[in-house]
């Protein structure tokens, strides 16, 4: 029985913000630092992917975080849905994508995003010569896409627990 080709995907970026406000950002629900998270069921997410002058919204899974050395990891997976967000009845274009998203985040290092990821292009022999020849990149381009918009919102998270965990004295009198 032959096999159906399945294409990786890897992806790496920088994330600004203090490795460890970054685990613990990365640590809580999805939906907070996930583009477009909303909460779907159990255990379930609609998110927004966006690539080359396309956004779609899929239901994804993420997985419960576990350690491997300073990386922090995380599965996720995802289905396209269609445009009534009905899995039923996703476009055949848009592939399914199983991977582990992972914030490396040394301590007084500089922290970064990866995605190791495979999916299926859709369209049988012939959808694996499209995405051979064009498709690829279009996918590498999303996945660029979500990491850029995971890394703003963790950041953005982080930068928001800071200024809220700040104690709040008073006013200066200009006395000593």
């Amino acid at each position: 029985m032959r096999q159906p080709h399945v294409t990786p995907l890897t992806a790496f970026l920088p994330v600004m913000g203090e490795p460890g406000a970054l685990h613990r950002a990365m640590r809580q629900d999805p939906a907070a630092w996930l583009p477009g998270g909303r909460a779907a069921g159990q255990d379930q997410l609609r998110m927004l992917v966006r690539g080359v002058g396309i956004s779609r919204t899929v239901c994804a899974h993420v997985g419960r975080p576990w350690r491997s050395g300073s990386t922090l990891w995380r599965a996720l997976s995802w289905e396209p849905l269609g445009d009534d967000e009905d899995l039923a009845h996703r476009p055949r274009l848009l592939p399914s994508l199983d991977g582990e998203l992972g914030l490396h985040a040394p301590p007084g290092g500089t922290a970064s995003l990866v995605l190791d990821a495979r999916y299926r292009p859709p369209g049988g022999q012939f959808g694996v010569a499209l995405d051979t020849l064009a498709l690829y990149r279009v996918a590498q381009n999303t996945i660029d896409r979500l990491l850029a918009d995971i890394a703003t919102r963790l950041a953005e998270s982080v930068a928001a627990d800071v200024t809220t965990a700040e104690p709040v004295g008073a006013p200066s009198t200009g006395r000593p």
